[in-house]
């Protein structure tokens, strides 16, 4: 649906350069909300101005459902862009109308009917809740409901991708859920593929499921939410993991371990309905081993438990090699880790 290749971005400063983008090459497939996640400065919003055109890279390719953008006529680029909703950070909603017609104005814009808009604007105030707001304004409403009309404003015009960018850094833990759960409900009743910028974990966590780590213009790791947040690579991706999953061992745990002669651990991975595979269980309560349990963490992504949990074996070699080997026969991701501290 979308696809970005070889992306270069460079703003000309006076006498300077600016890369605000290095070698983008991303995939996004139909029907995916796939999260990019970056500190300030990494290039994420300009990133996702060039899927719309908005910005046009410096060099490289942006594939919008199969067409190369570069190679459009104008008129045909202005027909996929109306394929293209935007949610902004700061609602964007002209004041002076009402919430209606704020939802309306891509349809006017469009010259459809008065009766295709009303219905469509209708039903669509209908699915953000907001049904009974139609003849109200923007400052009468909450950051959330302005956010939600900001929603049905981009699905308009039946859009088969929608842009959001930090469009729940500016509200409230509880209100950013609720537009989390209305994003995921336009997802799955649209088909529409979301391409969601954000520089929060825990947006990521609950809504997508695919994820790309930015830094300085680059992007230093992606792949399945699961296999990044349970797996993560480089030192930023695992800074950000941290903010909601508990994938390393906390400094105080591993002054004990330390402080007890223990300087290697095994770390293991699982995903599923289980927070202990009936395999572990098994070797405990036969006393096949002596296992230690340091520290575990489970946390929920995409209605799908990952469970971290760091252990410490003694006994004889022979059985701890099985004990492994049996652990990674049942898909769980075993890896030796030093405590350090």
């Amino acid at each position: 649906m979308i696809e970005l290749q070889d992306i270069h971005k460079v703003y000309e400063k006076k006498k300077s350069e600016v890369h605000a983008l290095k070698g983008i090459n991303l995939k996004i497939d139909k029907g995916d909300i796939f999260g990019v996640i970056g500190y300030s400065g990494a290039g994420k919003s300009t990133l996702v101005r060039l899927v719309n055109y908005l910005e046009r890279p410096t060099k490289g390719d942006v594939i919008v459902d199969g067409k190369y953008l570069a190679k459009q006529s104008a008129k045909a680029l202005r027909q996929i862009k109306k394929e293209i909703g935007m949610i902004f950070q700061h609602f964007n909603l002209l004041e002076s109308k009402t919430i209606f017609q704020n939802v309306a104005m891509p349809l006017i814009l469009s010259k459809r009917s008065k009766q295709e808009i009303k219905q469509r604007v209708t039903e669509l105030l209908d699915f953000v809740g907001l049904k009974d707001k139609a003849s109200h304004y923007p400052n009468e409403l909450s950051g959330g409901q302005k956010q939600r009309v900001g929603i049905a404003r981009a699905l308009a015009s039946n859009p088969k991708i929608l842009l959001c960018d930090e469009a729940t850094s500016a509200l409230d833990p509880q209100t950013t859920q609720s537009i989390l759960d209305l994003l995921k409900r336009v997802n799955e009743k649209y088909g529409i593929t979301i391409l969601l910028i954000t520089h929060e974990m825990s947006v990521i966590q609950k809504i997508c499921n695919k994820v790309a780590v930015m830094e300085q213009g680059e992007i230093i790791e992606q792949g399945s939410v699961l296999e990044v947040f349970g797996h993560p690579k480089h030192k930023t991706t695992k800074n950000f993991v941290q903010t909601v999953v508990k994938t390393e061992l906390p400094e105080k745990i591993k002054q004990r371990l330390t402080d007890k002669g223990i300087d290697r651990l095994l770390k293991l991975e699982m995903v599923g309905t289980e927070a202990m595979p009936p395999i572990l269980v098994q070797l405990i309560r036969d006393d096949q081993i002596q296992i230690t349990i340091e520290f575990m963490d489970m946390t929920e992504i995409q209605d799908t438990n990952l469970a971290i949990w760091y252990l410490h074996f003694d006994g004889e070699e022979s059985k701890r090699e099985k004990v492994i080997a049996n652990l990674e026969q049942h898909g769980v991701r075993i890896e030796e880790v030093s405590v350090g501290v």
